[in-house]
């Protein structure tokens, strides 16, 4: 047995001082950890903590609205929330904060997304071997939508998500320096009828999904956003909606897919076209309209059901990432066209 070095007086290893880890390549897909410093990655804590105990720890950082996709790994893990809050993914989705523990049996399907103005740090221990991504050349992590078709949807879809965090509508409501308080109110007035369309997409998408899974899935999205758009009309302090023919046209487009198309689809436009775009407008209304019950309702939940719609289509061997791409593109077009012609009849009243 190697011999540990003697400390003989107090070291102070600084947060700062720990390599950071961002990323990881499980069977050839790069998957998104956040921010990762294991403790075991420095020489002098890797030195200090015993081989017998060889608790592995581990601080781990998530942004807002930063997720890690659901995994799992093969030891017990806790995880002990430090700073900021924080949102568990996969079967148990729960608010964590400081001080919260997380306990994670083997082979649990879990994953974790940062929440609030600031996300969070954790610190993730585990008490058998090497940390999970000790050894970055083999973490010890397998990841559900480890599909490569999956990886390659969700690559195309975050570059739509991109480019529409460019778009007209976002930088009215992103950015109140840049345009009037009036325009900006004016945007939800028309929105309005966008949301209380996007109650019947989900309705429709219930109604028209026969597979089993898929329905039960339908049925817990409709569930969740049932009255989100009268919290939509109480930030808008009662003023009346305004009608538009091209946002209820493509209202009208949404809901004909939902009942005319295949299941992939519907979890396509459902889950990664409408809830990655609504993902990107209410963090861009955070701040704008801070205090709305409306957006803080909204904060960290769309990114839990963005992921749904990626665990969905991992779980499904009836589609081709051609075909999803096609959908993709047409859902984007859509919301596009809606939004761009929102903040045109926002900016001129």
């Amino acid at each position: 047995m190697s011999k540990r070095k003697a400390v003989s007086r107090m070291q102070i290893i600084h947060r700062d001082d720990l390599e950071a880890i961002t990323s990881v390549v499980v069977d050839e897909s790069v998957h998104d950890i956040g921010l990762l410093k294991d403790f075991h990655r420095h020489p002098a804590l890797k030195e200090f903590i015993p081989d017998l105990a060889r608790i592995s720890m581990s601080w781990v950082r998530l942004l807002p609205d930063q997720a890690q996709a659901v995994h799992r790994h093969p030891v017990k893990s806790m995880v002990v929330a430090a700073v900021g809050s924080g949102r568990t993914l996969g079967e148990v989705r729960q608010e964590i904060g400081p001080g919260d523990i997380v306990l994670l049996p083997p082979g649990d399907d879990h994953g974790f997304v940062g929440t609030g103005p600031t996300g969070f740090w954790a610190l993730s221990i585990q008490f058998e071997g090497a940390g999970l991504y000790e050894n970055t050349e083999s973490p010890r992590v397998s990841y559900l939508a480890d599909r490569h078709e999956v990886a390659a949807v969700r690559a195309a879809n975050e570059r739509y998500m991109a480019g529409y965090r460019d778009s007209a509508l976002i930088r009215l409501v992103a950015h109140p320096d840049a345009t009037t308080g009036e325009s900006r109110q004016r945007a939800l007035d028309h929105l309005q009828q966008w949301s209380d369309g996007f109650q019947r997409v989900i309705a429709a998408r219930v109604a028209g999904e026969i597979d089993t899974p898929s329905r039960r899935l339908a049925e817990e999205h409709l569930a969740e956003e049932l009255g989100h758009n009268t919290l939509l009309g109480g930030t808008r302090a009662g003023r009346p909606a305004r009608r538009d023919p091209v946002v209820a046209a493509a209202s009208s487009w949404f809901v004909d897919r939902m009942t005319s198309s295949s299941t992939v689809d519907r979890i396509v436009l459902a889950h990664l076209v409408l809830e990655g775009s609504g993902l990107v407008f209410h963090n861009a209304g955070l701040t704008s309209f801070a205090g709305s019950r409306y957006f803080e309702l909204h904060d960290g939940a769309d990114v839990e059901h963005l992921e749904v719609g990626y665990r969905a289509l991992a779980d499904r061997d009836d589609w081709s990432v051609e075909r999803v791409e096609e959908t993709l593109r047409e859902g984007w077009e859509m919301v596009t066209l809606f939004s761009d012609r929102v903040a045109e009849r926002a900016h001129n009243g």
